[in-house]
């Protein structure tokens, strides 16, 4: 038996997780807001005198809230909490986006999703140093194969379009030679507040595939840089190992397709029928397109 209470992503994290994951194991987190042990007249006075990450840390058992200016720490505390992070299928009906993050002295970071009715579904996540561009190309390529996906778009970093010293070609050219590149887009460009604002959006629709544990890793800890001088965080992301699995999410926020979201507006069709009618004659034939014959 393990009980505890969080303190960020450490050994109890791991067996709590494992656990969510094992169905001979039995789970249960008891948040103070839900059990009624304490009257809510001791939640108030606690909550007055500590943050708000302490509260929920020690009262509302969050793990997210011990990671200290995390930017995602909100949505993935709600995504976890509605159960969006589980087995996610590949549905063969939707084709497959990529999203790249390019790392050319460390990570390169390849998140593999589809949009379903609205629903970004993150289906598998990798990320490896140390390899060549041809690497990548036949990683994406015997992913399809193995698993039958069929793939729409390959987005990728503006970075993408830098020719390297060493082959006097860009990374896109170097991918083109193995993936035609009619699959190959450039993001959007965006500044990265404004990048981490479209992922925040984005991770309210999004489902993760628990193959994509290393990413949704990157996403809970990806955190904003400490300023010792001023003794508090900046808007400037902190770059680490957290850094290119949360930016290959960003470019997948940015490059969303904004025709999956659902529509805001249904206007009723207007018309004349048997009875009592809500447009003139005069209206319908306005709408009438007519050519004038007359000569000059």
């Amino acid at each position: 038996m393990f009980i505890g209470t969080p303190k960020g992503h450490n050994a109890f994290w791991d067996i709590y997780q494992n656990a969510t994951k094992d169905p001979a194991w039995f789970v249960k987190t008891l948040r103070a807001s839900q059990t009624g042990l304490l009257a809510q007249s001791e939640l108030d006075d606690a909550a007055s005198m500590m943050s708000e990450d302490q509260y929920m840390q020690e009262f509302e058992c969050d793990f997210e809230a011990a990671i200290l200016g995390a930017f995602y720490g909100k949505e993935m505390r709600q995504l976890t909490d509605e159960g969006r992070i589980t087995k996610v299928w590949h549905d063969p009906d939707f084709k497959v986006f990529t999203s790249w993050d390019l790392g050319f002295s460390d990570s390169t970071a390849i998140w593999f999703w589809q949009v379903v009715h609205g629903e970004i579904r993150m289906i598998d996540y990798h990320a490896t140093n140390g390899q060549d561009v041809d690497y990548y190309a036949d990683l994406v390529l015997n992913k399809a194969a193995e698993n039958g996906w069929e793939y729409d778009t390959h987005w990728l970093p503006h970075d993408a379009r830098a020719k390297t010293l060493a082959s006097n070609k860009s990374v896109i050219e170097q991918l083109a030679m193995k993936i035609p590149l009619k699959y190959f887009k450039i993001v959007p460009s965006l500044s990265v507040q404004d990048g981490i604002q479209a992922t925040r959006l984005a991770l309210k629709r999004m489902w993760f595939d628990y193959k994509c544990e290393e990413g949704i890793e990157c996403l809970r800890q990806y955190q904003r840089e400490w300023d010792d001088a001023k003794r508090c965080f900046k808007d400037k992301p902190r770059h680490d190992w957290t850094s290119h699995g949360a930016d290959a999410a960003r470019m997948c926020a940015i490059a969303w397709n904004e025709a999956a979201k659902a529509i805001e507006r249904d206007d009723k069709i207007r018309g004349v029928t048997v009875g009592k009618n809500d447009v003139t004659m005069n209206e319908l034939w306005d709408t009438i397109q007519r050519t004038d014959n007359r000569r000059i």
